[in-house]
C-alpha cells in the first residue's frame, strides 16, 4: 500500500471515529486497531487540521446609497482595491482575493 493510500485510509477512519462518538480507546477495541496506531494518527489529523485554520479576519466595510450598490462595489484589501460590477464571476473574485491575500 502507497503512502498515499494509507493517508486516505487512515484519514476516512479518523473522520469514523469522530463521527462515532465513541472514545479512542473504545473505537479501537470496537475495530480492532492497535491505540498506538490509532492515536499517532489521531494527532497527525489534528495538527493538520490546526495548520489549516487561520485566523478569523475582520473586514473594514463602509456602507453607502443603495443605488450605489447597483453599479460597482469597491474591495480593498491591503494596499489593492478591487471593483465589483454587478454582473460580476463570483469564482474569479473568490480567485482573485485568494491571490492578493498571498501578497
Amino acid at each position: 500500500m502507497s503512502q498515499a493510500e494509507r493517508l486516505l485510509e487512515w484519514k476516512a477512519r479518523i473522520a469514523e471515529f469522530r463521527a462515532s462518538g465513541l472514545s479512542g480507546s473504545k473505537w479501537c477495541e470496537k475495530n480492532g486497531f492497535r491505540k498506538k496506531q490509532f492515536f499517532y494518527w489521531l494527532a497527525k489529523f489534528k495538527e493538520a487540521d490546526t495548520q489549516l485554520e487561520a485566523p478569523a479576519q475582520w473586514l473594514q466595510v463602509q456602507a453607502c446609497e443603495p443605488e450605489a450598490l447597483a453599479s460597482t462595489i469597491e474591495i480593498r484589501i491591503g494596499k489593492a482595491t478591487v471593483e465589483v460590477k454587478p454582473d460580476f464571476d463570483p469564482q474569479l473574485l473568490v480567485r482573485i482575493v485568494r491571490a492578493l491575500d498571498l501578497c
